[in-house]
């Protein structure tokens, strides 16, 4: 949700979730009856998810065999999500029919259905959207780039536990405490001399902190990508949330958009409201170019996801069924039918639980108006191909 170590992108978002309220936890999975079945259109171009599947395959098969991830109750092996996607792989690059799509993927993969409702309890399924930000910035402070983001700083504690880094906080009088939240950082400048980049606006560095990664435009003209490196280690909490149940918004008007235009107009409120999200992220400098999702391959607009990789597990595929925005302008044009076939990229913070996945739209402003608007309710289905056709 951007290389997304991202999100932890924040990367990583998601990567809209980020703004938005946290979904109840999922109902237990479970397998797709064929009267359950979707109809398996695709609204893109097959030729990118051919793409996508490629670079999730090259993740794969750098992942020792022997590591195995708990889907539906069962306990699947990493060499199963390559033979799924490699399958799927060779089909696109078949140039199938519509039809023949929806014949093979009924015959040859199980569907599950991770987030399936229960009607007792029926949960809900929100699918959302992030991208890549480009800001304007500076390498030095002068008016109007007053606002930073910081690189790692010295005194945050961190320990390596493989690919990944835990933060266990800071050191205070010989014993370690939590580090500093959002506000205390912002409010008391804590980090006086390890800034990284300057903006223009502080919305602008928080969505940069929920995005997970962007591109920076210098005054002199150059660009640099900017990258998620790690958080302070403290709880994401949304803004968006905080907007609706303080009675600012209403749940229905809440995208990226609205809250920059809330924070505009309400200017006093600013601080308060961004300072209700504690987490807060440090980064790094990285090659202007695509976002890379935490599999460390490139994301794909539109094909790549961010998920709880606990559900959802890396490299897998999943079909979407939802509605997607056209944006004409600035303005929302219409809504259209999203029925698509992904692949798991990417992760975020605020990813929890099988209820909730985040899109990768792309980079740049009109991939942000229609990211920012995705809080849709959907349908989820991941395919893991059939044992009987994988031997």
């Amino acid at each position: 949700m951007i290389a997304w170590k991202s999100r932890i992108r924040l990367f990583v978002g998601a990567w809209f979730v980020l703004l938005l309220a946290v979904v109840a936890q999922a109902s237990p999975s479970a397998a797709v009856s064929p009267a359950e079945t979707p109809f398996f259109e695709d609204d893109m171009a097959l030729q990118n998810l051919a793409a996508a599947l490629t670079r999730s395959l090259a993740y794969l098969h750098n992942v020792p065999a022997s590591n195995r991830y708990a889907i539906a109750g069962q306990m699947v092996p990493v060499q199963r999500l390559i033979d799924s996607a490699h399958h799927l792989q060779q089909l696109v690059q078949s140039h199938p029919s519509p039809e023949e799509i929806n014949r093979r993927l009924n015959r040859d993969y199980e569907i599950i259905q991770i987030n399936k409702p229960q009607e007792a309890a029926p949960k809900r399924m929100l699918i959302t959207g992030y991208y890549q930000p480009i800001f304007p910035g500076s390498l030095k402070q002068q008016p109007p780039y007053l606002f930073p983001l910081y690189r790692i700083p010295d005194d945050l504690l961190i320990r390596q536990e493989g690919s990944k880094k835990k933060v266990l906080g800071r050191k205070d009088k010989g014993i370690i405490a939590p580090y500093w939240s959002r506000q205390e950082i912002e409010q008391g400048q804590l980090l006086h001399g390890q800034e990284l980049v300057w903006l223009k606006d502080p919305f602008d560095a928080f969505i940069l902190h929920v995005q997970g990664s962007g591109i920076i435009r210098l005054v002199d003209g150059s660009v640099r990508g900017v990258h998620y490196a790690v958080n302070n280690g403290r709880e994401y909490r949304s803004i968006g949330k905080y907007l609706v149940d303080t009675g600012r918004m209403q749940l229905a008007d809440v995208t990226m958009d609205s809250i920059r235009h809330y924070i505009d107009q309400h200017p006093a409120e600013r601080d308060l409201i961004l300072h209700q999200n504690d987490s807060f992220i440090f980064f790094h400098w990285s090659p202007p170019g695509p976002a890379i999702g935490n599999l460390g391959q490139e994301l794909t607009p539109g094909r790549s996801i961010a998920a709880d990789q606990r559900s959802y597990p890396p490299g897998s595929l999943v079909f979407l069924d939802c509605r997607r925005p056209i944006m004409i302008e600035g303005q929302l044009a219409e809504w259209k039918r999203m029925r698509r076939l992904v692949t798991v990229q990417d992760t975020g913070a605020a990813l929890t639980g099988p209820g909730r996945i985040d899109v990768f739209w792309g980079t740049g402003e009109q991939a942000g108006q229609e990211a920012g608007q995705m809080k849709e309710d959907g349908m989820a289905y991941l395919l893991l191909l059939k044992e009987e056709i994988r031997e």
